[in-house]
């Protein structure tokens, strides 16, 4: 959450979204505002009754379509291209999912300290969806960054909204990185290590292109080092993903050091 707040932050001071622009977004006009509301939704179930807090799950029928609302990609995130305009919603649809990701990680039933190891293999289905949603908007941030960078003049380079950019970028990193070592546990069942694998390969395109070539083969071993828990139809996609890291030429943010 901290990172989040840090390079949302970043973002502002360094003018990364007052250099005017086009007004037009990939991201809806109310797509934050319907993922403050689906996450307020679940937040509010997740204070239960009789004061007994209780998580909403993918598999009842009537919180599942709560949750579908909050993983709502055609409503929250648009689809692309995503542009320098996007950039402020997307860190903060970002920071949101972070939100329920802790709501999830940090559950306790009886408001001692969480149980986080058994949370994780407990919630994993509702847990899996957050870090796929994530892994897209990180995705779609780097490339809304990307349109950013390229149509900045030699003036508009200044000191300060270069390290916003890596800023943003290094905590977009962090993102990556997150859903790389949930797929890594080996508790995780294999339609959900199949659905972050496929997220993985959907958006390498746009995730290997706006990353630095350390970065790069980073998310890459990784992912190699999951190899020996997926099922073998995870395998695939992990190694789409690892195939465009490598292959992918280093232009445009990709460079930026």
């Amino acid at each position: 959450m901290m990172r989040m707040r840090s390079i949302a932050w970043l973002a502002a001071a360094g003018g990364l979204c007052l250099l005017g622009f086009a007004a037009r977004a990939g991201v809806p006009a109310n797509g934050t505002a319907y993922m403050d509301a689906s996450l307020a939704a679940v937040e509010t179930m997740s204070q239960g009754s009789g004061g007994k807090p209780r998580l909403p799950r993918i598999a009842d029928p009537v919180e599942g379509k709560v949750l579908d609302d909050v993983w709502n990609e055609p409503a929250i995130l648009g689809k692309r291209p995503y542009v320098a305009a996007d950039i402020p919603a997307l860190l903060d649809i970002i920071q949101k999912q972070a939100r329920l990701l802790q709501i999830y990680t940090q559950f306790s039933p009886d408001r001692k300290p969480p149980d986080t190891a058994r949370n994780m293999v407990e919630f994993q289905d509702e847990l899996t969806r957050s870090h796929v949603f994530k892994l897209k908007a990180a995705a779609a941030a780097l490339e809304a960054i990307a349109d950013f960078d390229a149509n900045l003049t030699a003036e508009d380079k200044t000191e300060a909204r270069l390290q916003g950019l890596r800023q943003m970028r290094l905590g977009l990193v962090e993102i990556l990185s997150g859903a790389v070592v949930a797929l890594r546990e080996p508790s995780l069942k294999q339609p959900n290590q199949l659905l972050l694998a496929r997220a993985f390969a959907e958006n390498a395109t746009a995730i290997v292109a706006g990353l630095a070539p350390a970065d790069r083969q980073m998310l890459a071993r990784g992912l190699q080092a999951a190899e020996p828990v997926l099922k073998t139809e995870a395998k695939k996609p992990v190694s789409d993903f690892v195939k465009a890291a490598a292959s992918a030429p280093c232009i445009g943010l990709c460079r930026l050091n």
